[in-house]
């Protein structure tokens, strides 16, 4: 984040996005799917989990899919058994008026230390990201909001490379009527 004389070299937001595609690319790594995060243009996706599928001798992309948009943020909170974040209203319309049928989108939110010289640790021997990813479905009606909407995330809905091959098989099963 900084250099030798103090200069910041990309922003602070710009190191957030970093950190949560680096935590978001270990999970799906280890959770044995295909990743996609670099899209061309910027229409309110970040990236998609897509699974795999083993034909014969070879691994295939099975098809099924799910998109996400990702924030990495400092301004977050534990509520009891919640993650309390407010979103902007135009991510959260986007996001509940997405069509049914399509393929679904989550919201992954990476949860950040105040300080920013305890997002990350490394050495020798280890690499730590602080705090973890939460992700949601967001469903309901559109909010009339101008700026943020405040959305409640079940600490339960922690997101790990098991959570990545649950939300996949969900969608494979809701596309096969399962």
């Amino acid at each position: 984040m900084l250099d030798p004389t103090g200069i910041f070299l990309i922003t602070l937001q710009h190191t957030e996005e970093c950190l949560s595609l680096a935590y978001v690319h270990a999970l799906a790594g280890r959770a044995g799917v295909n990743l996609a995060a670099q899209r061309v243009h910027d229409y309110g996706i970040d990236g998609t989990f897509r699974s795999i599928k083993v034909i014969g001798a070879r691994r295939v992309e099975s098809g099924f899919a799910v998109d996400f948009q990702m924030k990495a943020t400092i301004n977050w909170e534990h509520d009891g058994s919640d993650v309390v974040y407010d979103l902007e209203a135009k991510t959260y319309n986007d996001m509940v008026e997405r069509d049914s049928e399509a393929a679904p989108c989550i919201l992954i939110l990476l949860c950040l230390p105040a300080n920013a010289e305890h997002w990350m640790e490394s050495d020798e021997t280890r690499l730590v990201l602080k705090h973890c990813c939460y992700w949601m479905r967001l469903q309901g009606e559109r909010t009339t909001n101008t700026s943020t909407k405040r959305i409640r995330i079940p600490r339960s809905n922690e997101l790990t490379s098991q959570a990545i091959v649950n939300i996949l098989n969900a969608e494979r099963d809701r596309r096969l009527g399962v």
